[in-house]
């Protein structure tokens, strides 16, 4: 993946950066954000849309708030300066909100939320994307997939991690079903004739639903008005007009708070994992073994892949063969 980058023109730390969220992303089996997207990301920087070389920098800062202009970097690029930059101002002000505009499609929100855990602090994301999902009792795209994450830092070693789109599937499912023309589930999406289907090229035309119908609906609409206009961003059709034209002009609110502005950090911890305790040791449904908590299934799966190995889907390797041709950069064996 780095050497695709850089080939494509990224700055090496630019690559580094971006590499490791596809990574993270196939390694705890959400292949739907992982190297699937990597062929749009090099397409983009090819066609301008994204900024190989760009420099993140600061527009407006307070002592607990900025906006990064992320540059048209890539997405992971972008908010990764922003979790960073939300955990030194938390640890000094108690929390912080930080924005970024301009940047691309940031693959896996939890990614960074989880970062901001490890140092310590509450990580929050809203997240902003092109419109893909109607609205309740409606059949056109108006909302994004806005997508949603938060880390809590626990006693252990991995935080309780909530990632998720508020559509009822990530438009990547649509992607990856496409590419091996496999079907969707049903009641997930709508085509141009506002009808349900479950066929991936229909959906890509049409909408998708929101999860959890009007609950889904509310979550994302106010997601996307933080990641967007709270933050001078775009929203809505425009933000689908301006990536028609080329610029991806919208935005993310990256949120870190440090538990220390409270009270006992470590007193914090043990309570956190006291719940959770409580939480599984509940009485089971019938044939269920064991109840995990959000992010424990994603870091067994990452565990277990680091050891057994990445599945990656035969049409995503094709795609993946067909830029290391055209790069001239030999393909690792699997």
């Amino acid at each position: 993946i780095v050497q695709l980058l850089q080939a494509a023109g990224c700055l090496d730390e630019a690559a580094k950066t971006a590499a490791g969220v596809l990574l993270e992303a196939d390694l705890r089996g959400y292949g739907t954000h992982g190297l699937l997207r990597l062929p749009t990301m090099i397409r983009r920087m090819q066609s301008g849309m994204i900024n190989p070389q760009a420099s993140p920098h600061i527009v407006e800062e307070s002592e607990a708030t900025a906006l990064i202009d992320a540059d048209r970097a890539l997405g992971p690029v972008g908010v990764t300066s922003a979790a960073r930059l939300a955990i030194r101002k938390a640890k000094q002000a108690g929390s912080a909100a930080v924005g970024v505009i301009n940047c691309d499609h940031i693959c896996m929100a939890g990614y960074y939320v989880e970062q901001i855990a490890r140092a310590g602090c509450v990580g929050i994301l809203a997240g902003v994307t092109q419109p893909l999902v109607h609205p309740v009792g409606g059949i056109e795209r108006i909302l994004g997939t806005n997508p949603f994450a938060v880390a809590i830092p626990t006693g252990r070693d991995i935080p309780v991690l909530v990632d998720f789109a508020t559509s009822a599937i990530a438009f990547g499912t649509v992607l990856k079903s496409n590419a091996n023309r496999a079907p969707l589930p049903e009641g997930v999406a709508v085509g141009p004739d506002g009808r349900p289907t479950t066929d991936a090229k229909q959906a890509a035309q049409g909408a998708l639903a929101p999860f959890g119908e009007h609950k889904g609906y509310g979550l994302g609409l106010i997601l996307g008005l933080l990641a967007g206009p709270l933050l001078g961003a775009k929203v809505g059709k425009t933000l689908g007009q301006a990536v028609k034209e080329g610029h991806y002009d919208k935005g993310e609110l990256v949120i870190a708070i440090d538990p220390a502005a409270f009270g006992d950090p470590a007193l914090f911890r043990t309570t956190v994992e006291a719940h959770i305790a409580e939480i599984k040791a509940v009485k089971k449904a019938p044939g269920v073994e064991e109840i995990r908590v959000p992010g424990e299934r994603s870091f067994a799966e990452r565990e277990r892949r680091m050891r057994a190995g990445v599945p990656i889907e035969d049409a995503v390797w094709e795609q993946i063969g067909e830029l290391a041709q055209e790069f001239e950069i030999s393909l690792p064996q699997p």
